[in-house]
């Protein structure tokens, strides 16, 4: 994961945005996805009405969306989100 991306950790829960592009974003989090997005939202706006959602597709490599985190499998996963 990139250290600099932007995060917020809070009473034991965590979203990080990983990475992020003009029309996707990846997160780590042991949060809800509703939780999540709303964090995600605050953290890194999208700049569109809509804001970030959960995308349909997989993870560019072929991973589910969502998919266990690596270093995290049995508490964190990883989000593709689009706009």
């Amino acid at each position: 994961m990139d250290p600099g991306g932007a995060q917020k950790e809070e009473g034991g829960l965590m979203v990080k945005v990983y990475s992020t592009g003009i029309f996707y974003c990846s997160v780590c989090t042991d949060e809800e996805p509703g939780a999540m997005l709303e964090q995600v939202n605050m953290l890194s706006p999208a700049g569109t009405a809509h804001g970030w959602k959960i995308a349909e597709e997989p993870f560019k490599s072929g991973e589910p969306n969502p998919s266990p985190c690596n270093d995290k499998p049995e508490t964190h996963k990883h989000y593709l989100l689009d706009c």
